[in-house]
């Protein structure tokens, strides 16, 4: 892998994935990787959390018996506690941060930690008031610094701006792999998916896309992560036909990664070239509904791509 394209990739990846503008309005705690915090209080209305954080010493020894958690907070509303929950996070990457995301008055807790290891993993835990008890919603691992939170529509209800995580490795390494956006909306407590409702912000990372395979293709370097971000990215937008002619234009015929079919947790077989593992990846992800799946076995408009020679698995 070229130096320049992995480095052009990443950038390209993370403007999407960066944190919100320092600008906004908000009150936050960082964890620093060298300085403990002990009782620490970050505070908005009737919402406090208190926070304390003890920094992982690497080279310490540890037994059996060794407690891996070293964030802790308790959550309080109007002085009176609710929640007390604990966690990990590695290298003092992580926070505790007070937003109200859905424009209703009160700030939600937003708190975030990152486990350690190549390109993984960040998680965040959304607390939200409702009535009389805080609601918990999580967005399970991402990857790198996870998302952003965005008012992509100026409508001051944020949404939490991230990308597909399924992509990533599935037909490249990590550096050429280029996943599709994702955009939720966050009311009543949960996050929702909305990301077909924001064309605009889809185009921009369209372009990112296209500036990245027209890099890799002049380098000779790895294409089949991008086309399939690509080709994802353009379904979102209602392109599917469109993007798919481009990737049978475009794709690298000798690139065998992604190719394996896999049981319960080994591989029981081989797709015949990546356009098929990549549809069969798309229908299996919710990118390709009912009428794509009806071109896919049968004569429908676009189908006479495949040919003969390939069976359902």
């Amino acid at each position: 892998m070229n130096i320049s394209k992995t480095c052009f990739i990443f950038c390209l990846l993370s403007q999407f994935l960066g944190n919100a503008a320092a600008s906004l309005a908000v009150t936050k705690l960082d964890f620093d990787t060298g300085q403990p915090l002990t009782n620490q209080v970050v505070r908005s209305g009737k919402i406090k959390v208190q926070v304390s954080y003890q920094p992982i010493d690497l080279n310490e020894r540890v037994d059996d018996n060794y407690d891996i958690n070293n964030v802790s907070y308790q959550i309080f509303y109007n002085e009176q506690i609710y929640q007390e929950n604990s966690g990990y996070s590695a290298f003092g990457s992580g926070y505790v941060e007070l937003r109200d995301l859905d424009n209703n008055g009160i700030d939600e807790i937003i708190v975030s930690t990152y486990s350690g290891g190549a390109h993984c993993c960040t998680s965040l835990v959304i607390y939200t008031w409702q009535k009389d008890k805080f609601i918990r919603e999580e967005t399970g691992f991402l990857d790198g610094s996870g998302g952003s939170f965005e008012d992509l529509d100026g409508d001051n209800n944020y949404e939490f701006v991230t990308v597909d995580n399924a992509f990533l490795y599935a037909f490249s390494s990590y550096a050429a792999s280029f996943p599709p956006s994702k955009i939720y909306t966050f009311q009543q407590g949960k996050l929702a998916d909305v990301t077909r409702k924001y064309p605009q912000e889809l185009r921009k990372t369209l372009a990112a896309m296209l500036k990245a395979f027209q890099l890799a293709k002049k380098e000779k370097a790895e294409v089949n992560g991008i086309l399939a971000g690509y080709v994802a990215q353009k379904i979102l937008l209602g392109e599917y036909e469109e993007a798919w002619q481009f990737l049978l234009a475009n794709y690298d015929k000798n690139s065998d990664w992604g190719l394996d079919i896999y049981g319960e947790s080994t591989a029981i077989g081989k797709y015949p070239d990546f356009p098929t593992a990549l549809r069969a990846f798309l229908l299996k992800n919710g990118y390709l509904g009912s009428a794509e799946k009806v071109c896919w076995w049968g004569q429908g408009v676009g189908c006479g791509v495949w040919g003969v020679g390939f069976s359902r698995f």
